[in-house]
C-alpha cells in the first residue's frame, strides 16, 4: 500500500478510516450503557430486558457469521453483501427513530420495537461483518493495521466527544420524554448511515477464494480446526472470557443513577470521559499494534476491563464513577484493536472467512450473560455482578500469558502483503 497519494490502495485505506470515524460518532448516540439502557429503564423495562441490550447487539452481530462464512468463502468479492446489509441497518434505525416520535411515552410499543430494531440491526451487522473483515484484510497491510484502527477510533473519538456534548445538551434543554431520546437516535442514524456509505465505496480487489463448502461440511470440519490450531483455540478462550467480563457494562450507568444519585444529564459527561479515554488509548496503542505487539495491547486492555468493575464496587460517589466508564472504554478500544489484528494474524488468507465466522459465532455466547445477570441483579444488587465481571477479566488476563506462538504469528504477519 502506498503511504501517500490518492491511488486506489490509499483511497481504500481512508474510506475505511472514514467509516470508523462516523461509526464511532454515531454509536455514541446508541451507547448500550449510557443511552439505550437508561432509555429502556425510563420506560419501566425490567432488569432482564435491559440485559437483552448487549445480548442482542453483541450476540446478534456474532451469531450469523459462521453461516455467512460458508456462503461467502468461495466468492472472490465480498463487498456486495456488505452493501445490502448496510441498507437494511439504516432502514431499521429509521423505524426506531420514527416510532419514538410517533407513539410518545408508550412502553408497550417502544420496548418491543426497540428490541426488535436492535436485533435486526445487529444481525444485519453480523452478516456484513464477515465481508468487512475480509475486505479490510485485503486492503490494509498488517504493518498499517495499528494505524488504521487507531485513526478510526481516535478521530472517531473526537466525533464521539462532540456527540457527548450534544447528548448532554439535548437532555438539558427539557424536551419531553421520549422525544429527547428521539432526537438522539435521529442524530446517531445520520452518522452511521454516512459510515456505511463510506465503506461501501471501497474498491475491493479480488480475493483468494476457498473451495465452496456447505455449512454442514464446514461444521464437521470445525473440531479439527480447533484441535489442530492451538493458537486459534487459545485466542478464542481469551476473547471469550474478555467478552464475558463486559456483562456488567449495561448496568454501570443505571447503578450511578439509581444508587449514587447521578442526574440523567450526567450521561453526557460519562460519554465525554469515556471518549477521552478511548482516544488516549488509541494513540498509545497505535505503534505497538503496528509493530506486531498486539498480545501486549490485549493484555493491558483486559487489565482495564478487570479494573472497571472493581472501581464500580468501591466508588462511593457518582462524579468519581466516571473512572469506571474511562476504564471500560479504554479496555474495549484496546481489545478491539488487538483482537482483530491477532485474528488476521492467526487465520490463513484462503480460510479467513471461516476463521472469522467461527470466532465470531463462538464469541456470541458471552453476550447472553447480561440477560441472566440482569435478572439476578434484581435479587442480589449490583456488587455481585461487578465482582463476577472482574473475575472473568482476571481469568482472561491469566490465559493470555500462553500466547507465545500467537506473538510469533503476529510478528510474522508484518512481512505478508495484503491479500
Amino acid at each position: 500500500m502506498q503511504a501517500k497519494g490518492w491511488g486506489v490502495p490509499n483511497r481504500n485505506f481512508w474510506l475505511g478510516v472514514y467509516n470508523g470515524v462516523l461509526v464511532n460518532g454515531g454509536e455514541a448516540f446508541f451507547h448500550s450503557g449510557l443511552v439505550l439502557a437508561p432509555f429502556l429503564a425510563a420506560l419501566g423495562a425490567p432488569g432482564w430486558v435491559i440485559g437483552l441490550i448487549p445480548a442482542l447487539r453483541v450476540g446478534g452481530w456474532f451469531l450469523p457469521q459462521l453461516f455467512v462464512a460458508s456462503r461467502l468463502a468461495h466468492q472472490p468479492f465480498k463487498l456486495p453483501l456488505y452493501r445490502r446489509t448496510s441498507t437494511l441497518r439504516i432502514l431499521v434505525l429509521g423505524v426506531l427513530t420514527t416510532t419514538v416520535f410517533l407513539v410518545g411515552d408508550e412502553p408497550r410499543v417502544l420496548i418491543p420495537v426497540t428490541l426488535v430494531v436492535l436485533a435486526l440491526n445487529s444481525v444485519a451487522g453480523g452478516i456484513g461483518g464477515v465481508p468487512f473483515a475480509d475486505v479490510t484484510a485485503k486492503v490494509v497491510p498488517h504493518y498499517r493495521l495499528g494505524t488504521f484502527w487507531a485513526l478510526r477510533n481516535a478521530i472517531g473519538g473526537v466525533l464521539a466527544l462532540i456527540a457527548g456534548l450534544v447528548l448532554r445538551r439535548v437532555f438539558d434543554i427539557g424536551l419531553v420524554f421520549p422525544h429527547d431520546f428521539g432526537v438522539v437516535f435521529l442524530l446517531g442514524s445520520v452518522l452511521v448511515a454516512g459510515a456505511y456509505l463510506s465503506f461501501a465505496l471501497v474498491r475491493e480487489p479480488a480475493g483468494v477464494p476457498a473451495l465452496k463448502e456447505p455449512l454442514a461440511a464446514m461444521l464437521r470440519r470445525l473440531p479439527d480446526v480447533l484441535r489442530v490450531d492451538v493458537s486459534f483455540r487459545r485466542y478464542l478462550r481469551v476473547r471469550f472470557l474478555g467478552l464475558l467480563a463486559l456483562m456488567a457494562e449495561p448496568f454501570y450507568a443505571i447503578h450511578a443513577i439509581t444508587s449514587l444519585g447521578a442526574p440523567v444529564a450526567a450521561l453526557g459527561t460519562f460519554v465525554i470521559v469515556a471518549t477521552f479515554a478511548s482516544i488516549a488509548v488509541n494513540f498509545a496503542f497505535r505503534r505497538p499494534a503496528d509493530r506486531g505487539q498486539n498480545v501486549s495491547v490485549l493484555q493491558v486492555s483486559v487489565a482495564c476491563l478487570m479494573a472497571a468493575p472493581l472501581v464500580a464496587l468501591l466508588m462511593p460517589t457518582w462524579p468519581g464513577f466516571a473512572l469506571v466508564f474511562a476504564l471500560s472504554a479504554a479496555g474495549n478500544s484496546g481489545m478491539g484493536i488487538a483482537a482483530w489484528n491477532l485474528l488476521y494474524a492467526v487465520s490463513p488468507a484462503p480460510q479467513r472467512p471461516l476463521y472469522v465466522g467461527v470466532a465470531n459465532s463462538i464469541l456470541a455466547l458471552p453476550s447472553l450473560a447480561p440477560v441472566a445477570v440482569g435478572a439476578l441483579a434484581a435479587l442480589t444488587g449490583y456488587p455481585l455482578l461487578f465482582g463476577v465481571a472482574a473475575a472473568a477479566a482476571a481469568a482472561s488476563l491469566a490465559f493470555s500469558f500462553r500466547f507465545s506462538e500467537l506473538r510469533a504469528l503476529d510478528k510474522a504477519a508484518l512481512d505478508v502483503a495484503p491479500q
